[in-house]
């Protein structure tokens, strides 16, 4: 892995993977909801759809072809600390890729037509969002806990306050969180640093003067959110405080998520669906930005089976408190190491860590050394992380669709 910074600010990280046959390159700006007013709420993802809508160079077909006309793929995702545009790409269409993707980032035309009609594509996909009770408990579980703060934004925004933009809006945003200094070029795969070094120098080569936007350290507020819905079943997210993405709890987090809820073998799983067959689903995620995280517990199920699926898992999170809990930690972190390695394999998946951690940390990170920081924990510290964080005191529990006789039942088991 090798890291250069550019005249202009702009940082390139790359790592070759032996035997790659292709090029995973991600262009990452360091804005995301958290980083909206709440008159710009869903700001960001929108500006990701609109750079897609043509360029001075390009049209938006031209935009959308161009690399799947080569056999690759074009696309973006924003979440609440970053957005990022990305392309998987043969060896020799790097070039290609880098001249689309900074293209796409540097010259947006953000016509008002444009800005018109993707309002709609937007306003649809918040729909779908709503109508999916499990997507929509993750956004409602995140406000409630982070309330009062701009990371308790949801990703997708207020179509009612984005109608409201006007172009020259759309543009002064883009304009004050697309700059050179919050910017990162990552590529992983069949690549050589330098030669996307002298790629970046031709394609990336604009400036524009600004810092990054100050930000606000959210705080992890406790207690229970009850959502009326009505729904075949009940959304449950039971939620505590994380940890920064380079804190130092990082990676005894991880382990717990990954002996909690990761995949059919984890705790929760084995617990609530095998043994007791209480939901289809349950699993947990571990959620890190740059100075804030949370860990949370999601499950879906009858709402006759609530009371009983958070009796379980809170059981589960006092076995872990008590020093109690059937974990053996060897297996757990030979789970792991063996999950991140695996992931690692892929050019994507490898561009994706590396630009989540830099965006995240300031800097990128081995796959070494994230093995090492898994190796390195002991189960005294997994102890005194559980302790603190799954106090029931603690807890920020978030239910969708459950009825009002079975309140009263849920919220006496964190009273």
């Amino acid at each position: 892995m090798i890291y250069t910074k550019l005249s202009n600010d702009i940082r390139v990280v790359t790592e070759e993977m032996p035997g790659a046959k292709s090029v995973a390159i991600g262009l990452w700006t360091n804005v995301g909801s958290r980083d909206e007013r709440k008159d710009f709420s869903g700001c960001s993802h929108f500006l990701e759809h609109l750079l897609f809508k043509g360029t001075e160079k390009r049209t938006s077909k031209e935009i959308s072809t161009i690399i799947e006309a080569k056999g690759g793929y074009l696309n973006a995702f924003t979440d609440r600390d970053m957005t990022c545009f990305h392309a998987r790409v043969l060896e020799k269409d790097t070039e290609l890729a880098i001249d689309v993707l900074s293209d796409v980032v540097q010259n947006p035309l953000l016509r008002q037509e444009d800005i018109k009609k993707e309002l709609q594509v937007v306003r649809s996909e918040i729909s779908r969002r709503d109508d999916d009770p499990e997507d929509l408990v993750h956004d409602l579980c995140v406000e409630k806990a982070w309330r009062g703060n701009d990371a308790a934004h949801s990703v997708l925004g207020d179509y009612d306050r984005l109608v409201k933009l006007g172009q020259d809006d759309v543009r002064k945003y883009y304009e004050e969180h697309y700059i050179p200094a919050g910017m990162t070029l990552i590529a992983a795969g069949d690549i050589n640093h330098d030669k996307l070094i002298d790629l970046a120098e031709k394609y990336l080569n604009f400036k524009r003067p600004g810092g990054l936007q100050r930000r606000i350290k959210p705080s992890f507020n406790s207690g229970i959110n009850v959502i009326e819905r009505k729904s075949s079943q009940a959304q449950i997210a039971i939620s505590s405080e994380g940890s920064a993405h380079g804190d130092d709890r990082r990676a005894p987090l991880t382990l717990l998520h990954s002996y909690l809820g990761l995949g059919a073998s984890s705790k929760l799983f084995q617990e609530v669906r095998e043994k007791q067959g209480l939901v289809y689903s349950i699993y947990t995620h571990n959620y890190s930005m740059s100075d804030a995280g949370l860990f949370t517990i999601y499950a879906g199920a009858k709402e006759e089976n609530v009371v009983k699926v958070v009796q379980t898992t809170l059981n589960e999170l006092e076995a872990l408190r008590n020093g109690g809990a059937s974990m053996n930690l060897d297996e757990v972190k030979q789970k792991t190491i063996g999950f991140t390695i695996l992931r690692s394999e892929s050019p994507e998946s490898r561009m994706i860590q590396l630009g989540v951690t830099t965006i995240r940390t300031g800097k990128p990170k081995t796959i070494n050394q994230v093995i090492e920081e898994i190796e390195g924990v002991s189960l005294a510290t997994i102890n005194k992380i559980s302790k603190n964080i799954f106090d029931r005191e603690k807890l920020s529990l978030t239910t969708l669709g459950l009825s009002r006789e079975f309140i009263p039942k849920v919220e006496a088991l964190l009273g």
